[in-house]
């Protein structure tokens, strides 16, 4: 297997378009498991915790937005197709209807044989305390696998979240055995994450995971995959993968399949450049412990579990195509999310 120091020397050495990434290193990481409803998908390790999860995960911010019958079918479709990774988040959906949605149909039949993620947005320890009993509530579990900072906006923003208490806030709720693991998450800017993993690092913090875009466009624009992902792998912090399709934008938003996606300003890289096995392979190619996707129906769930299934061991030659063909089309229009916020220092704190 591939080490961590030559994963790093080969990122080092190589440009934003073509980054050679030794196949091993998350390749020879997977394997197969089961339990009590089927053959899970390929797993992998969660970091230095111990802990493994599938390959594909849960995306909680669409589900929510599936209605009547489907809400039921998309669980069971996922726990068939040998999905066990389910994301969610306080603020997703009117009154935590994500997690509401979770609690009512996921964790009475499959809490045992879950791993369960869920985010609080809060700026402050009260809130952050709060939003921690109200998802426990929620979700009708005691413990939740996974805690995670969500949506860092600024370095100033982290830098608040620290300063005053929000952060003890989830770190006493893992001492409490409230929540087994903590992460951070966002999708603005790569600085502002590894602000936030100084300030982690600067107090003697351990974090388990780190969430952020991670895609074909990524390494061309602002990347987290080169900044963030290798000081990851430094700490031993498992990689979450969202925004795997630029939130949609990889797609012309009239295609059928994948449905529309409000305006579109750029032309669609899927399927007219890139197959989208191409997509989201080569975010499997990565050292990542899983990918999160987002769906908008019941097909597209059921081609993402098809793709997780059947994920090809790309080349580091055919990365780089894939990246080559990316590049071309990626920049700010592309992964709309990300933005210009290093000189901000006060972030939208409306709703926390």
């Amino acid at each position: 297997m591939a080490s961590r120091r030559e994963f790093l020397s080969g990122l080092t050495a190589a440009g934003a378009a073509g980054i050679t990434w030794p196949q091993s290193l998350a390749a020879a990481e997977t394997k197969p498991a089961s339990d009590k409803h089927g053959t899970l998908l390929p797993t992998r390790p969660f970091g230095k915790t111990g802990d493994r999860v599938t390959l594909l995960g849960f995306g909680g911010q669409h589900y929510r937005r599936l209605q009547g019958d489907d809400r039921i079918k998309a669980i069971e479709i996922a726990i068939e197709g040998g999905v066990r990774f389910f994301d969610t988040a306080e603020s997703y959906g009117r009154e935590s209807q994500s997690e509401r949605l979770y609690g009512e149909f996921l964790t009475p039949k499959y809490r045992d044989e879950v791993f369960l993620m869920t985010k609080s947005a809060a700026r402050n320890p009260k809130t952050a305390r709060q939003h921690l009993e109200k998802s426990l509530r929620n979700l009708k579990t005691d413990v939740i696998d996974l805690w995670q900072v969500h949506t860092l906006e600024t370095i100033a923003d982290v830098d608040k979240r620290w300063d005053n208490g929000t952060v003890e806030v989830f770190l006493k709720a893992q001492e409490e055995g409230k929540v087994r693991h903590i992460g951070f998450t966002g999708h603005k800017q790569p600085e502002v994450h590894l602000h936030f993993l100084e300030r982690a690092l600067a107090e003697g913090v351990s974090f388990q995971s780190s969430q952020f875009p991670v895609n074909v466009c990524d390494p061309a624009f602002s990347s987290f995959i080169e900044k963030v992902i290798p000081r990851c792998l430094e700490n031993d912090i498992a990689v979450l993968a969202m925004k795997t399709l630029c939130g949609g934008k990889l797609f012309d938003s009239l295609g059928e399949a994948w449905g529309p996606r409000g305006k579109v300003t750029t032309k669609p890289l899927v399927p007219d450049q890139l197959p989208f096995r191409d997509a989201t392979d080569y975010v499997w190619s990565l050292p990542v412990a899983t990918r999160i996707t987002g769906f908008d129906n019941l097909q597209q769930l059921t081609e993402n579990i098809e793709a997780a299934k059947n994920v090809r061991n790309l080349t580091p030659e055919q990365c780089n195509a894939i990246l080559a063909t990316a590049s071309e089309e990626a920049g700010p229009d592309r992964e709309f999310y990300k933005r210009n916020v290093l000189a901000l220092d006060k972030p939208d704190e409306s709703r926390f």
